[in-house]
């Protein structure tokens, strides 16, 4: 009988440690489920995140707006001013023309800047021998650009105001520069002048050295015996011709 009731606490004791050691490797199984199951999470909501940043940048870059394209660009002359841009990025250059029906046509080259919706345009033109720099200021939209500019030429200002420029076609290949009369040079037009007026002199010698001789025959029924000598050169009266 002691013996029995020796055994009896061992075997408790055993069951209560078996107990235990389930209860911390289910803990434990469990644990390491949650832990799974947070990085799950966090590599989900990471995938996640990645698209929108990616759409995100996506968006940021196509607000740069794409002015590459031909202008008719009005303010800035009396009449309107041909403007080919291309475009790199945010950068922007080209060409422009002035074509008036009268007047003095030019050409110039263009550079400038759009960021979003601003734009900085420089056209930069030779004008009676002096350099003509236009800065445009303005903002687009709806396909047309408008705000104001400066125009200096010789470290002044000449003018300035609100000017306007409406995009006309997309291809820049059909843009053609203006047709530019060179100017005569003076030193040219002198001598053209000088040699003018030494011809005409030498004309003049020439025609007054001929008059100086005279074809007997045209006085030959006047001159000899007996005949009339009225209009007939001095000199040559009394002499006859066979």
């Amino acid at each position: 009988m002691i013996k029995r009731y020796l055994i009896l606490p061992i075997l408790l004791a055993l069951l209560i440690t078996a107990g235990l050691s389930l209860g911390q490797s289910a803990n434990n199984t469990s644990t390491v489920e949650n832990n799974t199951t947070i990085e799950q999470n966090v590599t989900t909501t990471a995938d996640e995140a990645a698209p929108a940043n990616q759409t995100a940048a996506a968006n940021a870059t196509s607000t740069i707006a794409n002015l590459s394209g031909i202008w008719s660009v009005n303010g800035i002359e009396l009449g309107p001013v041909t403007m080919a841009l291309d475009q790199d990025g945010d950068d922007l250059f080209g060409q422009a023309k002035y074509e008036p029906d009268s007047g003095q046509a030019w050409n110039a080259e263009v550079v400038g800047a759009v960021h979003e919706s601003s734009v900085e345009l420089t056209i930069t033109a030779q004008k009676d021998s002096e350099l003509t720099t236009t800065k445009l200021s303005g903002i687009f939209a709806n396909e047309s650009i408008s705000g104001n500019f400066t125009q200096v030429s010789g470290g002044k200002m000449v003018n300035k105001g609100a000017f306007s420029a409406m995009w006309i076609n997309s291809d820049t290949s059909a843009y053609t520069p203006a047709t530019i009369e060179q100017p005569k040079d003076k030193t040219t037009a002198a001598q053209n002048s000088n040699s003018a007026v030494t011809e005409a002199n030498t004309t003049s010698q020439t025609t007054t050295q001929k008059s100086r001789f005279v074809d007997v025959r045209e006085y030959k029924d006047k001159i000899g015996p007996g005949g009339d000598l009225s209009g007939v050169p001095p000199g040559m009266g009394g002499s006859g011709l066979n």
